[in-house]
């Protein structure tokens, strides 16, 4: 009996421990995943961010390639409504550092951006965060030729 009464309070106070204090993430972090497209094909790569809106402090970002990008629920968004910012720097553009070079021995063109400014420094694109559910968006980019 008193062997019994011993292993009960072991799993009630791990059960109460577990609860109160290794719990998870306060904020509620979810993980985020997605597509991006550029005129109907994967970009290939590039970056994403997502701006909190509405007095939320947490903000989050992955690399695209071939078209997706993930972010762990560790590093994760709290739910919330994110204003969505990609850029991707156009081929061919880009300085680089010869090797051996010093800061300012740069060749190479300025970067341009690939991405339209609809898309990045003038964004309005937002997403909504859940707090439960896949958070799986699709971002579709259309450049008109030039």
């Amino acid at each position: 009996m008193r062997l019994r009464r011993c292993v009960l309070w072991i799993f009630f106070l791990a059960g109460f421990g577990g609860l109160w204090g290794c719990g998870g993430d306060p904020l509620g972090r979810q993980p985020v995943t997605g597509t991006v497209t550029l005129n109907g094909a994967p970009l290939e790569q590039g970056s994403i961010s997502f701006q909190p809106t509405e007095g939320a402090t947490t903000s989050s970002g992955a690399v695209i390639a071939q078209g997706a990008y993930s972010i762990s629920r560790e590093n994760g968004l709290p739910p919330g409504k994110y204003r969505v910012v990609i850029n991707a720097v156009k081929p061919g553009t880009g300085v680089e550092l010869p090797e051996g070079g010093m800061p300012g021995d740069e060749v190479g063109v300025p970067p341009e951006e690939l991405i339209p400014a609809e898309w990045n420094t003038e964004s309005e694109h937002f997403v909504e965060v859940a707090a439960s559910g896949p958070n799986q968006f699709v971002h579709e980019i259309a450049v008109a030729a030039e």
